[in-house]
């Protein structure tokens, strides 16, 4: 029976807490004010609220307390407990998230023109291969340009020689003819010169037998 009755009361107590409504976790606000009053006492009046984070001039501090002026030109005094030398940590988180979103428009802007540079290499890139490969032919085709021109140069050379060659042939053509000619001219006149000898000797010795025999005729 004890039994019973103990898992009875936790089945209860496990209802209950199911049952029961959740807690809600809640923070206290940074939104605060302060007042600002007419006097350095809690018993002046108050002449404005001032919302944490207002940048406020400091004229005199005195028992805790700081006169001040606001940036609309309104003086009054404020407890000096509430005042600090640097914004408060709301403005300074605002400011801290308008800076981190200007540098993620930055970054994402950045990302976007790397993105765009490395396009553009990329076309750069294969522009210089294709410009080298075009580079190769033509140094493949100056070369045998320049191959070409030499053996031009050489032909011209050899047809220059060819001339030269074929004018002292010719020049020595020419002067074996013309020594062939004198030769020619030369043998003809010891021809005839052996023709007219032999035509004085076979008119000379006729006469000279027939004064030889005259003279022996005579002398007998």
């Amino acid at each position: 029976m004890n039994g019973v009755n103990k898992v009875l009361k936790k089945g209860l107590i496990l209802c209950s807490l199911l049952l029961a409504p959740a807690a809600l976790a809640e923070y206290v606000s940074d939104q605060l004010e302060i007042t600002l009053r007419s006097g350095p006492t809690n018993q002046h009046r108050i002449t404005q609220m001032l919302e944490s984070g207002t940048r406020l001039q400091v004229m005199e501090r005195q028992a805790g307390w700081a006169r001040v002026r606001t940036a609309q030109g309104r003086e009054g005094w404020v407890l000096e407990r509430y005042l600090m030398s640097q914004p408060s940590a709301r403005d300074r988180l605002q400011r801290a998230q308008a800076r981190l979103d200007e540098l993620l428009q930055d970054d994402q802007s950045l990302r976007s023109r790397l993105l765009a540079q490395q396009e553009r290499t990329a076309e750069l890139e294969a522009q210089v291969s294709t410009l080298q490969g075009e580079n190769s032919a033509l140094s493949d085709r100056l070369e045998t340009a320049s191959r070409g021109l030499t053996l031009a140069d050489e032909n011209q050379e050899l047809q220059k020689r060819i001339v030269d060659l074929q004018r002292e042939i010719q020049g020595l053509v020419n002067e074996t003819e013309r020594l062939t000619d004198r030769s020619r001219q030369d043998w003809f006149l010891v021809g005839a010169g052996v023709l007219f000898g032999g035509m004085i000797l076979g008119l000379i010795l006729p006469r000279l037998r027939w004064k030889k025999r005259s003279s022996w005729s005579s002398g007998l």
